[in-house]
């Protein structure tokens, strides 16, 4: 199951087949989905500026936004976690990593 992709400069978002993702998730530009990841009603992974690198087993929850700035891609390691209403922007989180609910990383 796909969320809404589009493409962004000639790059599209990857899907792992094993992945799911929400009918009302939005991904832009380069968008790279991990195996066995869940993605979550609402979330919205936007790589206009960088890639947006989400890893095996990864779990971004409801209504969250992971966004690229220029220069740092934003990189969810092996199966982090990201709570229901986080901004990650422009960062990485380690292997393991947790993100808690509607908390702000840059």
């Amino acid at each position: 199951m796909t969320g809404l992709c589009y493409s962004f400069e000639g790059m599209i978002p990857v899907i792992h087949p094993t992945a799911f993702v929400h009918p009302t998730a939005v991904l832009i530009g380069d968008v790279r989905i991990g195996p066995g990841c869940y993605i979550g009603p609402g979330a919205s992974l936007r790589a206009d500026f960088s890639s947006v690198i989400i890893g095996a087993g990864c779990n971004i929850q409801d209504y969250c936004m992971l966004h690229g700035t220029p220069g740092f891609h934003t990189i969810i390691e092996d199966d982090g976690h990201i709570g229901h209403g986080a901004v990650v922007h422009g960062c990485t989180i380690r292997r393991n990593g947790l993100v808690g609910m509607n908390s702000a990383i840059y």
